[in-house]
């Protein structure tokens, strides 16, 4: 090989070198990233019945002319086409996703809420008090399970203080869940026995169908239970841990649930990082309750259906609960 032969293949090969990484972040190395890597891990392909072949088809000659406006858009109408409000999309223009909660009624925005006898924080997430209006009954809002763990550990503070009622309500609406490590922890002081409440399986292959076996997860009692009366209050917004927290505790004989349907979020998300820095995250196992029932995309019925009202002030979620409480 001469010396100038020799110089021009390293020329060659630096030029290609320094072009990759341009290629790689180009709205077609952005696409092709984002649908290579969902479709090796994305876990509820064959369950929501989507061809995602068909996806790349239809949308890969869009990406190759889209500038990055388009292109942000051009994914999150993908995304919002799965229905699953586990996959998001985090660019500089903001968050996309599915709109899970406007799948039904959420509550009226100027809703009177609750009124306490003594409110009390137990911790930065857990607020309650005796109810006005039902002096032996006890409330508690979860504001969310995304926190430190020791926020949740209040609870068994909580119940102390209501080691005296009569029964118990659990606001969980708007919840949008968080860890489900903080949502077990909190529905551990209301177990009476060890119990499985729910089943989990990761995607673990190139094709859409290729799962490790289920894993079966238990529920079991921890420090002071309690064991009376229980209504945990739900609405659409409740979701992923949230719904986690209402598995579990309704596999406890002495709690059931009140208001709508939850969000139906089963995934535990993993995260991503695309070519051009954008962040994406999408579900990568499938859930199932403790009689092997899905509930993806569906939510989890209450045992009492009480729809909010926008007609009034009045919390009729609330006013149902202690309905049944009496």
């Amino acid at each position: 090989m001469s010396k100038k032969t020799f110089l021009i293949l390293l020329l060659v090969s630096v030029w290609a070198g320094c072009l990759k990484p341009d290629i790689e972040s180009s709205s077609t190395g952005v696409f092709q990233s984002f649908w290579t890597e969902m479709d090796r891990h994305y876990a509820y392909f064959d369950y929501k019945g989507t061809d995602w072949d068909a996806i790349h088809t239809q949308y890969a000659p869009q990406a190759a002319q889209a500038d990055e406006e388009a292109l942000g858009d051009l994914l999150c109408t993908i995304i919002q086409d799965l229905e699953d409000g586990h996959v998001n999309l985090y660019t500089p223009a903001g968050i996309c996703g599915y709109p899970f909660w406007e799948r039904g009624p959420s509550d009226p925005p100027d809703l009177e809420r609750i009124s306490l006898t003594a409110a009390v924080d137990f911790s930065t997430v857990l607020y309650g008090g005796y109810l006005q209006q039902q002096p032996e009954l006890g409330y508690i809002w979860i504001k969310n399970f995304s926190s430190e763990i020791g926020e949740y550990a209040a609870i068994g503070e909580a119940l102390d203080y209501f080691s005296g009622s009569r029964g118990l309500i659990i606001d969980l609406r708007g919840n949008g869940g968080g860890s489900d490590r903080n949502s077990e922890l909190v529905a551990r002081h209301f177990a009476t026995k060890e119990t499985l409440y729910r089943r989990f399986r990761y995607r673990n292959g190139p094709n859409h169908d290729d799962f490790t076996p289920w894993i079966e997860d238990n529920i079991a009692p921890l420090g002071n239970t309690y064991t009376k009366p229980v209504l945990l209050l739900t609405n659409r917004s409740c979701f992923s841990s949230t719904e986690d927290f209402i598995l579990a505790m309704k596999r406890f004989d002495h709690v059931q649930t009140v208001g709508d349907t939850t969000g139906g979020g089963s995934g535990n998300p993993i995260f991503r990082e695309l070519p051009n820095g954008w962040i994406y995250r999408f579900s990568h196992w499938q859930m199932q309750t403790a009689d092997r029932r899905f509930f993806e995309g569906i939510g989890l019925p209450p045992d009492y259906y009480q729809p909010s009202s926008a007609e009034d002030n009045t919390d009729r979620i609330l006013e149902r609960s202690i309905e049944l409480l009496n």
